[in-house]
């Protein structure tokens, strides 16, 4: 019995940073106010987020070395195409990176809907990014957060998002 005393402190010790950990990875709440944020894209203007309400919003963090990103953009400009008569915008934000690279990735995509980029990362510390991406945040038209997905977002998902939050 004393021999597993031990064990079981450093299970829970174990348990308890990994939730730690997890914790830091959320994100923000469902139907908190999305944090605002003004950043240049590649047109050389300036986004403030807020500007977009009205609009349901995905915001497409991401950067070049990550290979969904590079396999996701194709798939997330068809969808833009087809979805963006439904009040809905794309906006990815390179987190990191030189502008150039948001250049490069609009010119070899053929990517029509709106490269940010955060190079101090600030934005993306603001809505609990850290290093695995693609993250998308969902915002809806009122600037609230509608749905965090971690990783690759399809048409569908998307649809399904657009749908329920027609209907709320």
């Amino acid at each position: 019995m004393k021999e597993l005393l031990p064990k079981t402190w450093l299970i829970l010790l174990f348990l308890a940073c990994l939730m730690s950990c997890v914790g830091n990875q959320v994100g923000l709440e469902r139907g908190q106010t999305a944090p605002d944020f003004e950043l240049s894209g590649t047109d050389n203007q300036t986004l403030k987020l807020s500007a977009m309400r009205g609009k349901v919003l995905m915001l497409h963090f991401w950067a070049d070395f990550c290979p969904s990103c590079k396999r996701e953009f194709p798939e997330t400009q068809a969808f833009y195409d087809k979805l963006k008569k439904q009040n809905f915008e794309v906006i990815a934000i390179n987190v990191g990176q030189k502008p150039q690279i948001s250049l490069d990735f609009q010119t070899e995509f053929n990517a029509t809907f709106k490269l940010l980029s955060d190079i101090d990362k600030r934005v993306a510390k603001l809505y609990n990014v850290g290093d695995k991406m693609p993250v998308n945040y969902f915002i809806d038209e009122k600037g609230c957060i509608i749905r965090r997905i971690n990783g690759w977002t399809n048409q569908n998902q998307v649809q399904v998002i657009l749908k329920q939050n027609a209907q709320k």
